[in-house]
């Protein structure tokens, strides 16, 4: 099988916000990242995903800082790489709609702030709620990642994904995200629906995957036999289980072919040596467990991403009723199809979630209904 591009495979590193974010609950604090940033700055990343998620939410609940400090913090520490963020639409980093005024403004201090890279989602693929984000981010000179929720069910089909990535280019988008956010892409769909996506659209593609059941490697160099543009990866000490694969895995794989990363693996060492003390650090005090670093195939079966699956393990142990774990994740397809197949992403996979685990406690489906 020939690549079908030749161009280097570009990188975007997650390790200072989708890595931590999956793996230990967005605990990584800005004196954790500033060590390593001159290093990662000398690399040669696409991007730096650094922000957004929830950063945000936690850097105020958790861990006493200020979002907007550690985004120009950050920005002052790695003026060579651009920086890169991940938004919710029409719900900017929160849980429910904001006013387009609001939307219009964060988008504006975001890019005055520092950051180069928008990527916008929605949890239900409804593009209304991107609209706005996209305009501002234009209107503010930030580039527009434009992203497909992948999910699988009897609507979305790659036929789905290819019109809606036909409108997100009519809209404006300066590249687009397939967000596969539970690994739930296999390998050969992945070269199948990247390819499509080449034929269709004239932007370039970004594929974000987890290796949550264990195909992430995978899944990223049959992308990269596609023609993909760029991945997400994470350095090793914060990679794989419910994060992305690891970033020097994919380097070493594709070296001295036409799609070589010309990244360096002497530095990714370097820049590892720290992040294995902080995820040692993450790990001491609780923030990381070890179930998130297992392959665990049953989300093929289930659909349920790595940061809904702790949240489960955690709303069960309240209750007592850890021993019910299997019999949730067996009703969590169940509530999904009654809800009309909603990807399962940030907040659709904590409302199908949180009432999986209602039907199950209760011994009655829908006896008890959350707000």
């Amino acid at each position: 099988m020939d690549f079908l591009s030749n161009k280097p495979l570009l990188i975007t590193d997650t390790i200072l916000r989708d890595a931590h974010q999956s793996q230990a609950a967005t605990r990584m604090t800005l004196e954790d990242m500033l060590p390593a940033c001159e290093i990662l700055d000398s690399i040669g990343y696409y991007s730096l995903e650094c922000w957004g998620g929830a950063t945000f939410d936690s850097c105020m609940r958790f861990l006493g800082e200020d979002p907007w400090v550690r985004l120009r913090t950050l920005r002052a520490h790695l003026p060579h790489t651009k920086l890169q963020m991940l938004f919710r639409g029409q719900n900017i980093l929160g849980y429910k709609h904001y006013a387009d005024d609001v939307v219009d403004m964060f988008c504006a201090k975001s890019i005055e702030n520092g950051i180069d890279i928008i990527r916008i989602f929605d949890a239900l693929n409804d593009i209304r709620n991107l609209e706005q984000a996209i305009k501002s981010t234009k209107k503010y000179g930030g580039h527009v990642e434009a992203t497909l929720s992948y999910t699988i069910s009897p609507i979305h089909n790659e036929d789905y994904f290819v019109d809606l990535a036909k409108q997100l280019e009519q809209m404006g988008a300066d590249s687009l995200c397939i967000k596969d956010m539970a690994n739930l892409l296999l390998p050969m769909d992945a070269y199948s629906l990247v390819k499509r996506l080449k034929e269709t659209v004239n932007m370039p593609i970004h594929l974000h995957t987890h290796n949550t059941t264990g195909t992430g490697d995978m899944v990223n160099l049959m992308a990269a036999y596609a023609g993909v543009d760029i991945v997400d990866t994470a350095l090793s000490p914060l990679a794989n289980g419910t994060s992305q694969p690891a970033t020097e895995s994919l380097v070493a794989t594709l070296r001295g072919t036409v799609r070589d990363t010309g990244l360096d693996l002497n530095k990714m060492s370097d820049a590892a040596a720290h992040f294995r003390k902080v995820a040692q650090r993450l790990k001491d005090t609780g923030a990381l467990d070890p179930k998130v670093l297992n392959v665990d195939t049953n989300t093929l079966l289930y659909q349920v991403p790595g940061g809904m699956l702790s949240n489960l393990i955690s709303q069960l142990k309240q209750a007592g009723k850890e021993d019910r774990y299997y019999d949730v994740l067996a009703e969590i397809p169940r509530v999904r199809e009654d809800f009309g197949f909603p990807p399962l992403v940030t907040p659709s996979s904590q409302i199908v979630g949180t009432q999986a685990v209602m039907n199950i406690i209760a011994g009655e489906r829908y006896k008890m209904i959350p707000k």
